[in-house]
């Protein structure tokens, strides 16, 4: 099985996944990483665990950070050029965590990867009264 890592400042991560738990009625899979108050070495030691497992080296971990360029990002980039079987994603939101969780199990880590991206930008619109969404 693969698993998810959201890793986010704060606790959005857990949030996400106790929303995931409502909807879909299981989390298995998902885990998160709040980065509160934690140093960069802590952040990538912490990761370096959840990435390491022998279940996650299996099948692989898609690890969907909360901001692009910001420490979240910036350390799993660094952890995952160490890991063939990490994947890493910006923008983590409700739509991703579905995507993943509805859709490990018949792609590809790469092509999961790519569809939960897509699911992601496109769950967010904007509600025009004359075009609708």
């Amino acid at each position: 099985m693969k698993h998810a890592i959201l890793l986010t400042h704060g606790p959005i991560g857990e949030a996400l996944i106790e929303a995931v738990r409502g909807i879909m009625g299981f989390d298995e899979g998902l885990h998160a990483l709040a980065v509160t108050d934690m140093s960069i070495t802590e952040i990538a030691s912490r990761l370096s665990a959840l990435v390491s497992g022998p279940d996650e080296r299996q099948d692989g971990v898609l690890i969907m950070a909360s901001l692009r360029g910001g420490s979240c990002w910036n350390v799993a980039v660094s952890i995952a050029s160490d890991y063939k079987h990490v994947r890493v994603l910006s923008g983590v939101n409700l739509p991703m965590v579905l995507s993943f969780i509805t859709k490990r199990e018949s792609l590809s880590l790469e092509a999961l990867a790519a569809e939960v991206q897509h699911d992601g930008a496109r769950g967010i619109c904007l509600l025009s009264q004359d075009k609708g969404c």
